[in-house]
Parts: C-alpha cells; structure tokens; sequence
C-alpha cells in the first residue's frame, strides 16, 4: 500500500506542485495593493483548464473591477440582506453588521463570481457544476502561484438573490461562488489527516 512516506524518485516540478496545492489557503483579509488585470485574465485562464470531459466549458466569469459601480451596486445589496436576515433583534448590531459588509465587499482589491451553465438534462447540469467548481480550484492553485490569496464564499455575497440579475448572471446559472481576490494581510493555517485515514485499498 502507498503511503505519503513511502521513497519515491524526487521530482522537483512535481513537489513544487504538491506544495502549491498544500500550502494554498482561504483568505479573507487582504492588504489594499491592488491587483493587476493580467494577472486576473491569467488565472481565469488557467481555470478553463480544468477537466471537463463532455467539453460544454460550462465556466462563467463576471468580474466586479473595484470601484466600480457593479461593485457599489452588490455591496449595497449585500448590505440590504443582511440587515434584513441577520440573527440579532438589535436593529443597531443588524446595521452594524451590514455596514461591515458592505466595506468588506467594497475594499476587495479584486473580485469575481463564477457560474455553472445547465446542460440538456440533470446529468449534464451536475457535471457541468462539478466542472465549474474544479475551474475555481484551478483558479486558486494559478492565483497562489502567483503570491495571491482568494476567498471563495457561497454566503451572503452569493445568498442575496437580487445580485445575480444585477451583475448579468442568466437566470439558469448556478452559483459556484464569489471569489475575493487579494495579497494576503495573514495566511491561515490548517491541518489534514492521513490519508490513510480516508482511503479505501481494495484487492
């Protein structure tokens, strides 16, 4: 049985990889630089590279650029829903929560939303999704690769339902998420089990 211990030949491009997959992480605190558009076509491409065996290249990208009014638009939204559906009686905590959202999405140096397509039926539909979610993870590894940090995010950046028509998604896309794109004020850390742990070897 193969283990993470195991001798192997070195391989210098391939650990390079593996340690672009382990060290990349969920960041949600960035500096103000701002970030490049190259930079943001770069990773974009490399994320239509990602597997996609029926080749719908069911991706869908919408760029908010900072300081723009699409960017205004969605933080005003999100700051709407959250006042309005946040847990806490006090309407001042709601506001004050609100209002933090709102910074938050307004002071991205760089942000994007990414949809799925549906397909001709069910099965195609939830094969493009999984398609468009191992986009953003291309996305991710090729931003790391190039000293960025990214936030992926299915809350109320994506929950708030009126966003969507108001950035151009087709009323039959799917959600993947809103991505927060940065240099990272603090890079988090985190822990994985063995993988023997979570893998099944059978004869």
């Amino acid at each position: 049985m193969y283990s993470t211990t195991d001798s192997i030949p070195e391989n210098h491009a391939a650990e390079a990889v593996l340690d672009n997959i382990r060290s990349r992480r969920n960041v949600k605190e960035f500096d103000q630089r701002d970030v490049d558009h190259t930079l943001i076509k770069r990773i974009i491409e490399a994320a239509t590279w990602a597997p996609n065996h029926r080749h719908t290249e069911p991706w869908r990208f919408i760029v908010l650029p900072k300081g723009g009014t699409a960017r205004e638009k969605v933080a005003q939204l999100v700051y709407d829903w959250t006042y309005q559906n946040v847990k806490n009686p006090s309407p001042e905590r709601r506001a004050q929560s609100a209002e933090a959202i709102r910074n938050e999405v307004l002071n991205i140096p760089a942000m994007l939303y990414i949809y799925s397509i549906p397909g001709d039926d069910e099965e195609v539909t939830q094969e493009n999704y999984a398609a468009a979610c191992c986009a953003a993870q291309n996305m991710l590894l090729a931003a790391h690769a190039h000293g960025l940090a990214v936030g992926w995010s299915t809350g109320r950046t994506c929950k708030c339902e009126e966003i969507h028509p108001t950035i151009g998604a087709d009323p039959t896309w799917n959600i993947v998420g809103a991505f927060s794109i940065g240099y990272a004020k603090k890079t988090p850390t985190a822990k994985r089990m063995n993988p023997d742990k979570v893998t099944i070897w059978l004869n």
